[in-house]
Parts: structure tokens; sequence; C-alpha cells
């Protein structure tokens, strides 16, 4: 795998001067005319600077982000304290970027439908409930994997008679 990234950066590298003599298909504007405009390094700035603008925003207006923040803070948290091995952390880091990720995506299509109407639209609810539904799914998946990394680890710190209270508990309450 790290062979085959390092050939396509190569190729890139090799043909990025041809693609900038091309526009871009997906630079395009209503007139029909492509930018030709010369990425440098300001544009690139520039677009980071959207994208942090785009997350302060999903941060400061979405109760939820800040929700799943707060999760990503305390599974990361939980991680340093349990010391989880490398191959945890990776699939803790892919959890959180998941549901994070989800969230945004879910934001940035509730502001577009919102800017479409405010009045009712069967078509504009069903695609706000489709994004929620995979922000759902997406956190479903990242509390799987939490209790798949931190369920062993707890276990084994707890003693053997520590571990036979849950069943007792759940026997007394039959």
């Amino acid at each position: 795998m790290v062979c085959c990234t390092a050939l396509a950066g190569l190729l890139a590298l090799l043909f990025r001067p041809m693609l900038a003599l091309s526009g871009s298909p997906l630079a395009w504007r209503l007139d029909g005319q492509t930018s030709r405009r010369a990425i440098n390094s300001t544009s690139r700035l520039r677009s980071f600077a959207h994208a942090f603008a785009g997350l302060n925003f999903a941060l400061r207006r979405e109760p939820n982000m800040r929700i799943h923040v707060a999760a990503a803070a305390l599974a990361t948290a939980a991680g340093i304290w349990l010391r989880i091995d490398l191959a945890d952390w990776r699939w803790l880091i892919v959890a959180i970027a998941l549901v994070l990720a989800a969230e945004a995506l879910n934001t940035a299509i509730e502001q577009c439908c919102n800017a479409v109407t405010r009045e009712f639209n069967p078509a504009i609810k069903a695609a706000k409930d489709v994004a929620a539904g995979a922000v759902l799914i997406c956190a479903t998946s990242a509390v799987l994997i939490g209790l798949s990394i931190f369920l062993p680890k707890i276990m084994q710190s707890i003693g053997p008679a520590q571990r036979r209270l849950p069943v007792l508990i759940c026997g007394l309450a039959w």
C-alpha cells in the first residue's frame, strides 16, 4: 500500500505541469468559462482558513457537534488513561474522524436546505433526515468501536470479584 501511494505521488508530480495547462473540469462558472488562475500558496492558505471557519461555525452553532467533540475528548482521555496500544488508537482515530466528519456534513446539508427555503418541503425534510441518519450510523459504529477497545481493558483492570458483581446484580434483579 505504501508503494502504491509513493508511485501515485511520483506520477502526480510528473503529470502536474500538464494538468496546469488544461482547465479543471470541476472549476466551472455559470457562463461556461473555466477559471485559469494559477494555484499558489496564498489560495491554499485561504482554503485552510475557509475550512477552519466552517469547523468554527459548526462548533458554535451546532449543539450536537459540541457533544461529539466532548465525546471525542473523553474517548481520547480514556485511551491515554487505559494505555491502549497503537492498533486501538488507529481505530479510535478513525471512529472520531468519522463521527465529526458526518456531523460536519450534516450541518452543511442543513444549512444548504435552509438556504433554499424555510417552508416545509418533503424533499428537504427527507434530505435532512437522511443526513441525520448518517450521523446516527457513524455515532453508533463509533460507540461499538469504543466498546470493543475499552471494555476488555476495563475488564482487565478490575479484579475477578468485581467482575462478578455486575452478574450478581443482574441475577438479583430477576
